[in-house]
């Protein structure tokens, strides 16, 4: 397939799309640094905001009854919850004691007591499985939108039993997660979109005029993307300017994990007879973190400890280009897929 048809096929938006990112990335951090004193305002408002028009038109796609269907998939379910909550945790401090732990501290990169507090927030960042951005990574990459958000609603009750479980297991710090912390993110990043997307669909049922509130949608997904993406930077870019160096290091872990735990989630899936769409939201569920929880336990439990809460920090800063990098990888993916079937049917 000729590099013209590509284009066509996946869309010039998407194909400038990381450039796009890379400009909200370096004026957020432009912000931060001139504006500083306004960084801990704009993130407390502005990421909520955008996270809100970033899942509401996720959301308009969904019907009820597709959801319905897929709370019910108890064997999706139950792979979901395996690879969450048995597999990523400790994947994650696995990767973080052999980076962090053992290399960077080995060549002299990181002193052993800042080493010790880095791991500890890294494993922070790998305990609580997101349960709002995956839907829009999902959506992003064509998976089935209906699975993430059942995927969605169950994480949001089982990781309050298990997140101080698993803190406990792998720091020995017992720690209390707060479920109103959950439910605000459950009413308001889950709940209020579906809500809203429901109305939506109910309001404007014409197929033709339905299309074009998509296509409008899309854009201002795109746009709250970019714009929380530069929220983000603007608010917590400090860890990047206070500490560079910590920067690429925590990217080095959050990469590999990222990296890893996608495929064993979509690459099991589909070993087992999933298809594309319902195999990269199993992907994308469990490889997104709760960066939210983890910043709370990391100021709530580890106050003592500055360098846990700046890794926990980092994290959104990393996780929103590392995403968008697997987002890139399943586009291709999907477009390989259908060129394939294409050969098969001729």
């Amino acid at each position: 397939m000729n590099e013209e048809s590509v284009t066509k096929r996946l869309g010039l938006k998407t194909l400038l799309f990381p450039m796009l990112v890379l400009v909200a990335i370096a004026l957020g951090l432009t912000l931060g640094f001139s504006f500083k004193e306004e960084s801990s305002g704009i993130a407390t408002y502005g990421i909520p905001v955008g996270l809100f028009f970033m899942i509401y038109p996720a959301m308009t796609k969904v019907r009820l009854e597709d959801m319905a269907k897929s709370l019910k998939s108890m064997r999706s379910v139950g792979l979901m919850v395996m690879l969450n909550y048995a597999i990523a945790p400790f994947l994650v401090a696995g990767i973080g004691y052999l980076f962090i732990g053992s290399i960077f501290s080995r060549i002299g990169l990181l002193p052993q007591a800042i080493s010790s507090q880095v791991l500890v927030g890294v494993i922070l960042l790998g305990v609580a499985p997101c349960i709002a951005m995956v839907m829009v990574w999902t959506d992003l990459a064509h998976g089935n939108l209906p699975l993430a958000v059942s995927f969605v609603a169950w994480n949001s009750i089982i990781q309050i039993i298990t997140t101080p479980l698993l803190v406990y297991v792998l720091t020995r710090t017992s720690v209390i997660i707060n479920p109103l912390l959950i439910l605000e993110s459950v009413l308001f990043y889950l709940l209020l979109p579906l809500l809203t997307g429901m109305i939506t669909r109910k309001l404007i049922q014409k197929k033709r005029y339905f299309s074009r509130v998509l296509n409008t949608l899309s854009s201002v997904q795109t746009i709250a993307l970019l714009f929380t993406i530069l929220v983000i930077f603007w608010g917590e870019g400090y860890g990047i300017i206070d500490t560079p160096s910590l920067v690429w290091m925590i990217a080095v872990v959050m990469l590999t994990f990222y990296f890893i735990l996608f495929h064993l989630g979509y690459l099991f899936s589909r070993k087992l007879g999933y298809n594309y769409a319902d195999s990269t939201a199993i992907g994308f569920t469990v490889s997104a973190r709760d960066f939210e929880v983890s910043i709370a336990i990391a100021l709530a439990a580890f106050s003592a400890y500055p360098y846990v809460a700046v890794t926990t920090a980092i994290g959104p800063l990393l996780e929103i280009p590392l995403m968008l990098l697997l987002v890139w990888i399943q586009l291709g993916r999907k477009e390989r897929i259908h060129i394939g079937e294409q050969y098969r049917t001729m």
